[in-house]
């Protein structure tokens, strides 16, 4: 299971995205946190966290992929079968391409208080470039995903 969430720093005009990836029983795997420049429209963000938790998946292998996200206007952009003529066309567009790379690839809608743990991952990303965490997640999202695990 891979979550994903964007946050927008509207003051640097960017964006931070952050990626979750669990095994079965919820544990955490490797978490991922990237800044990304000029993007501060929301919707867009959260199109290129999806985007940037595929392209991590494939790079550590992964043939099999369920990936959530808490944006239910860009997962239904990303289902649907039809071009998006949107400000997010090429980024959707990008994903198919992506989702196609994997053996099986669902994208679907979780609801916020599902991600919370990425979302303190995507807000810390202003305050670093890119981190990969493996095996251990970032102190500041710990609690977050021990309570995932509870519930």
């Amino acid at each position: 299971m891979i979550n994903v969430d964007a946050a927008i720093f509207t003051h640097d005009k960017s964006m931070g995205a952050g990626v979750v990836m669990r095994e079965h029983s919820g544990s955490c795997i490797v978490c991922y946190g990237i800044c990304v420049p000029d993007v501060i429209l929301p919707e867009l963000a959260e199109a290129i966290a999806i985007q940037k938790g595929l392209q991590f998946a494939l790079c550590e292998g992964f043939q099999e992929v369920l990936l959530g996200s808490n944006c239910l206007t860009v997962v239904q952009r990303v289902n649907l079968l039809d071009q998006d003529r949107s400000i997010c066309g090429s980024v959707i567009q990008d994903i198919k391409q992506l989702k196609a790379l994997f053996t099986s690839c669902s994208i679907f809608h979780v609801r916020r208080e599902q991600n919370v743990d990425v979302h303190l991952l995507a807000r810390s990303c202003n305050q670093l470039e890119c981190r990969v965490w493996r095996g251990v997640s970032p102190k500041y999202i710990r609690d977050a995903i021990c309570m995932d695990i509870m519930t």
